[in-house]
């Protein structure tokens, strides 16, 4: 396997993508990315090809190395689109609830003269 720095070595560039789960922060900014549902297959990918800890830190990663990752993050972008989605209606029928509230008093689109 080869290492970030064997990459440097050889005259390489290391690439860091922006989307990772090195720490907290940039997890959930990941899963958080996911859930609209934007680039959310690129990610899968590098959590398939990722490599263990154990193997390794700042390792290259291997093609296919942790297939089951893909089960993890296609039950997440289920549940986890319909979160995004019923937060999108919640806010949707709160703005109409208002509305008709509005109406109710009166009219929301015609004044009094």
């Amino acid at each position: 396997m080869v290492s970030s720095q064997d990459c440097l070595d050889l005259g390489g560039t290391w690439y860091h993508p922006p989307e990772n789960f090195d720490d907290t922060l940039s997890g959930f900014q990941t899963l958080f990315e996911m859930m609209s549902t934007e680039g959310w297959l690129d990610v899968m990918h590098s959590g398939v090809d990722s490599v263990a800890p154990i193997d390794g830190v700042q390792m290259n990663p291997v093609m296919n190395k942790t297939p089951w990752m893909a089960i993890y993050f296609v039950v997440f972008m289920v549940f986890g689109s319909q979160f995004i989605l019923n937060l999108f209606v919640g806010v949707i029928m709160d703005n109409f609830n208002k509305i008709k509230d509005k109406e109710e008093l009166g009219s929301l689109f015609v004044t009094d003269e």
